[in-house]
């Protein structure tokens, strides 16, 4: 009857425990340095910023294509029939189909460190600007300046649009920002636990992905800013995440290669 017991209070312990990531495999890039990760339709692709190219992988990581075309491409971002590629060197967003167009500004950028689009808008980080373009490709505002207060930003490296917000990694200010889409300060989170380079965002299903660069180490949140959990074996230098296949990649900059993750 003890032995019952036992049995049944480490069962409803076991139920009781909240999913969580967990390590699932490992696969090379060989010499592929990977900065960003974006999806294109059902394709996956890395941005390698030492190299100057954008690369496609399947989902083990081997290279399908690659186009070296690209002036250190940073933190890309995927559609249906587009990528988007921000080029650092040369301070455009160019729009990758079956051609190629520069992302029409009407402001300039200082080396845009990432991009994304939702539902027609783009967000754009401006990193030796210090500050957010935000726009529909035709009418634009920004947002931020250069410090450390609130609604300020320090080399911002990555922004995502989710949930009708704005999400920024204020990288060198150790921290993620949020702000609504006309640019005013919502919250921050992550000081707590003493980042040191947030330079990776992304956000899946509720849950916000930090790249603690520096400190090898991914951060997960709730979008209010609560820590969920805190992935850190294997990782060396990560840069980017990405849901694609049913798992969680995330991108080791200093490992070349993807690690993956499911939620159990």
């Amino acid at each position: 009857m003890k032995y019952i017991l036992i049995c049944l209070v480490g069962l409803l312990y076991s139920c009781s425990q909240a999913p969580s990531w967990q390590y699932q495999s490992t696969y090379s890039l060989d010499d592929v340095n990977p900065i960003g990760l974006a999806t294109k339709a059902d394709q996956l692709w890395i941005s390698d910023s030492d190299h100057n190219k954008i690369v496609q992988v399947d989902a083990q990581g081997a290279v399908i294509h690659q186009d070296t075309a690209f002036d250190r491409p940073m933190h890309i971002a995927g559609d249906a029939t587009n990528l988007y590629v921000p080029e650092y060197g040369i301070d455009q967003i160019t729009v990758v189909n079956d051609a190629r167009a520069s992302l029409p500004l009407t402001d300039s950028l200082d080396a845009p460190a990432a991009v994304d689009v939702a539902d027609g808008k783009y967000a754009i980080a401006d990193f030796y600007n210090h500050r957010i373009i935000y726009g529909t490709g035709t009418e634009w505002i920004t947002f931020g300046q250069e410090g450390n207060a609130r609604g300020q930003l320090y080399y911002p490296t990555d922004v995502q649009i989710y949930g009708g917000e704005i999400y920024v990694a204020d990288a060198y200010n150790n921290r993620v920002q949020v702000f609504n889409t006309a640019g005013e300060y919502q919250r921050l989170f992550g000081v707590n636990e003493e980042m040191n380079a947030a330079t990776g965002l992304y956000i899946h299903d509720g849950e916000v992905f930090i790249t603690d660069f520096e400190n090898d180490r991914v951060l997960i949140y709730t979008t209010d800013g609560a820590l969920v959990q805190i992935l850190e074996e294997g990782l060396e230098k990560p840069a980017d995440m990405i849901w694609y296949r049913d798992h969680l990649y995330i991108a080791n900059y200093k490992g070349k290669n993807l690690m993956t993750f499911i939620k159990k």
